[in-house]
């Protein structure tokens, strides 16, 4: 897409016409390497999506990597959901598909990856551990996610 005022009009057309059908966990996986709070964590979240007539699917892959005070891991916690979306009428361009990803079927998503990544941790007993809000203030910048807690 390379109008603005084009791309909005198709986005906003799509999203007119789209129901979300399911979101589905497809692996959830926690490893604790040891027994330090955690002081800081990397996160990533990979986007990809695939289209067929009358659907969308977009997979999720949240990856988040906890590191103590001194920089030695302490946990690896990841997280994949698909989401499911339905719509009738034409189809649409990859450029549509890609910018409902990444503008809304995200924004869907985010909730339930980030409940995941809490209670995986709870599990491995990194206590209050959370990520924070999905935010995406400079979109050629991608989203910025930022992961909070101790185990204190």
């Amino acid at each position: 897409m390379t109008d603005p005022q084009g791309d909005f009009a198709q986005l906003s057309n799509f999203v007119a016409r789209v129901d979300l059908r399911g979101i589905v966990a497809q692996e959830c996986h926690a490893v604790r390497h040891s027994g330090a709070a955690p002081e800081r964590a990397d996160v990533s979240l990979d986007t990809a999506l695939s289209s067929r007539p009358g659907a969308v699917d977009y997979r999720f892959t949240l990856a988040c990597q906890a590191f103590d005070a001194s920089e030695e891991l302490v946990a690896d916690l990841s997280v994949v959901l698909l989401t499911s979306f339905l719509f009738e009428g034409d189809e649409v361009s990859e450029s549509v598909y890609e910018s409902f990803g990444t503008n809304i079927a995200v924004m869907t998503a985010y909730p339930y990856l980030r409940q995941h990544i809490h209670d995986l941790a709870g599990r491995i007993g990194l206590a209050n551990f959370t990520l924070g809000l999905l935010k995406q203030p400079n979109k050629a910048q991608g989203f910025s996610i930022v992961a909070t807690g101790s185990s204190r």
